[in-house]
This record gives C-alpha cells, sequence and structure tokens, in this order.
C-alpha cells in the first residue's frame, strides 16, 4: 500500500483481507476505494481496486444467474438485419402490430384484442437507400402468472437492440403512467436512454479474441481493456467505446452491463376523440422528450418515423470507392462523428495502418479533396483510401 494513504486506508483494506464472502468483500472494496486520495500517486492501485470490484460483481452476476430459471428461449433472440435494429415496446393493446405494418413489409396478426403478439415478429423498414429491422415485441407486461419470464425475454429483446421505440397508447388510461412504467422497467434491466459524452459496449463472443474498437478521442489504452478482461476470464469479446470514454466508463460497462439504447416516443390513437388532450399532458409531463402524435388508423405522424428513428440512431451512410471507379450502391454504416481513421480501422486494420490518404466527395471543400485520418465524415460522404 503507498505510504501516502490515510490512516483509515489500513483499516479498510484489513477489513477486506479479512472478510469471508464474497458480498462482504465487495463491500468491503467500495469502501476502500472511496476512502482513497485520486492523485497520480493512487492511480494504480484504484485500477487494481476497480478491477478486483468488477471480478466479483461478475462472479456475484452469474452465481445468480445460475440460481435463476432462464427464460431465454431461442424465439426470442433475433438475427440483425439491415442498417439497424429497432425494437417497439408498449402495453398490450397500444397499436405496435398496426405500426408494424404501417412501417413495413411484414403482415402481423391484428385481431383487436390483448396479447395478440405471444413472440417477436420482423419487418424491414425502407429508409432511403437503406433498410432498417423493426422488431414488434410482445407486450412487456404478461397477461397471466409469467410476468418474469415474458417481462425477461422482451428486456432481453430491448438490451440485444441498437435502438427502441416507445409506443403509448393515448387511449388508454394515464398515458404517462405507461410511459413512467415502461422507463422504470428499461432502468432495472440497466438500460438507459441518457447519451453520455462517453459510451462503451461490451459484446461477449464465443470465438475470435478480444477486439477492441474505438470511435473519437477515447482515452482508454487496449492494453488494459485486454487486460482486465484476461483477469476476468473473458476471452473472446468485442468492445466498442465511442467519444471520450475513460478506464472508469469501461469498467462501469463491465461490471454493472449497463447500455445506452436510443429512444423514439411515439403516442399513438391521436385520431380518437379527446386524446389531444392526453396528449397536450404528456408532452407537458416529459418536456425534454420529443414526443411524435401517431395514428396506425389515420396515417397521422407515419411519414415522419422513417427519419425519427434513423436520426435516433446516430448513424450515417459512406461509399467507399476504388481509383477510377464508381462508388459502392450500398454504404458502409458507420457511428455519426466518425473520422476517415474510424472508417479505415473498419474496412481493414491494413487501410488504417498503411494510411497514405483519403479522397473525399460530398462534405468536401470540392471534389475528390485530398483529407487526413482525422478528418470527419458527414452522411452520404463518398470515400477513397489510398495506401
Amino acid at each position: 500500500m503507498p505510504a501516502n494513504l490515510p490512516p483509515e486506508c489500513t483499516e479498510l483494506e484489513r477489513k477486506y483481507l479479512e472478510a469471508s464472502t464474497r458480498t462482504a468483500k465487495i463491500s468491503a472494496l467500495e469502501k476502500y476505494l472511496a476512502a482513497i486520495p485520486k492523485h497520480k500517486g493512487t492511480e494504480r492501485l484504484c485500477a487494481q481496486i476497480k478491477t478486483k470490484l468488477a471480478k466479483f460483481r461478475l462472479e456475484e452476476e452469474r452465481r445468480k444467474s445460475r440460481t435463476k430459471p432462464s427464460y431465454a428461449g431461442s424465439k426470442y433472440a433475433l438475427k440483425k438485419e439491415g442498417a439497424a435494429q429497432v425494437v417497439l415496446i408498449s402495453y398490450t393493446g397500444a397499436g405496435k402490430s398496426s405500426l408494424l405494418h404501417a412501417l413495413t413489409n411484414a403482415k402481423p396478426a391484428i385481431y383487436g384484442y390483448p396479447f395478440t403478439t405471444i413472440e417477436p415478429i420482423p419487418g424491414m423498414m425502407g429508409f432511403e437507400d437503406i433498410q432498417i429491422q423493426l422488431i414488434e415485441a410482445p407486450a412487456l407486461f404478461a397477461y397471466d402468472g409469467s410476468v418474469t419470464s415474458w417481462k425477461s425475454k422482451v428486456l432481453g429483446l430491448a438490451r440485444n437492440a441498437d435502438a427502441l421505440i416507445v409506443l403509448v397508447d393515448l387511449a388508454a388510461d394515464t398515458p404517462h403512467i405507461q410511459l413512467v412504467t415502461i422507463f422504470d422497467e428499461l432502468a432495472k434491466a440497466h438500460i438507459t436512454m441518457k447519451q453520455t459524452k462517453a459510451r462503451v459496449e461490451i459484446e461477449k463472443k464465443e470465438t475470435g479474441g478480444i477486439q477492441i474498437v474505438t470511435f473519437g478521442n477515447v482515452h482508454c489504452k487496449p492494453h488494459e481493456i485486454e487486460n482486465t478482461l484476461l483477469q476476468m476470464r473473458i476471452h473472446h469479446a468485442i468492445v466498442k467505446l465511442w467519444g471520450t470514454a475513460e478506464i472508469d466508463d469501461f469498467m462501469q460497462a463491465l461490471t454493472y452491463g449497463t447500455v445506452y439504447k436510443p429512444t423514439t416516443v411515439l403516442a399513438n390513437k391521436i385520431d380518437i376523440p379527446g386524446t389531444r388532450r392526453e396528449f397536450s399532458a404528456l408532452k407537458s409531463a416529459f418536456p425534454d422528450i420529443d414526443i411524435l402524435a401517431t395514428s396506425t388508423k389515420s396515417k397521422h405522424g407515419i411519414t415522419f418515423v422513417p427519419i425519427r428513428i434513423f436520426n435516433s440512431l446516430h448513424i450515417m451512410r459512406i461509399y467507399t470507392k476504388k481509383p477510377r471507379q464508381p462508388p459502392s450502391i450500398e454504404p458502409m454504416i458507420i457511428s455519426a462523428g466518425s473520422t476517415v481513421g474510424d472508417a479505415a480501422k473498419l474496412i481493414h486494420k491494413d487501410f488504417y495502418k498503411n494510411f497514405k490518404y483519403a479522397k473525399i466527395w460530398g462534405s468536401s471543400n470540392f471534389p475528390g479533396e485530398r483529407v487526413g485520418l482525422t478528418y470527419q465524415l458527414c452522411d452520404k460522404d463518398v470515400l477513397e483510401i489510398r495506401v
């Protein structure tokens, strides 16, 4: 232990070493970490404690998951297709099936009675020159005693998606309570709709080793991430970091599994008399959320949904091209704000490693302008990389 630590740290370290259970060790380490002064001389010690905490918490989560029945049926795990996967969540009867039918080529059963949808239904929504996969999830709350199993499957779909659509039924009682309850359930599943400057996603795999992909001015060092994962017996994973992500952001994501999902909120059945008053009350209750009024029956607001979803995804389309050849027809989908260097890494690591310069058509000052790795791309740019 560094000599410049206060005396109370010695006592807290002793309590950790004497702790006999995992829960007690976690509690002792949390108090120990909080008591340590934060400066350059204690950075290494704090990092070691955070790694131990993450390991103990992960082991505790694994223990809890082994004592609970597994409800993840294969029919609830849908392969992602298109530019992104978006899951529709709501109470029963809000109009998810009608919305899916209005936006995609899917033909879900629409019978007008509760809980018609008992398993996920996918459909492909066109937006300009790309396809976005929409998935209608069963109602978040089950109609019988299988509340836990039903809910866990729906929330599992939400965690796996790239974005969410939350549908509120304006014709039902207390629409604002619907929204509050859905948001609470998402929060309990460690799904947040609040975007931060730093974002981390960790996808565990069966094979492939550890792959680290960064977007923006990430402060994490790849070897720190890899060493932490290996210490926690995670040998295969894809780690994606955005913005100004630091090692603490990575540890937070690893320990608690919190994921950010951009969310579009739709208030359906605006065509029914009296619902405009409910819509105004809903907007007043949630002034920070841009809620869109829709009606799958009259088609009110439906044409605005695809652009809302695309904008929420924070992605852009980049068309690559080879020298003296036309651009690709299908775009590469990349996070908004990405640079030429980010795109080069995604195309192939050799494009980044042996990068010479790039040419840009679209957002550049003139067609075919030469740019470097730090040039920030825009939606629909055409990119040619020279190595």
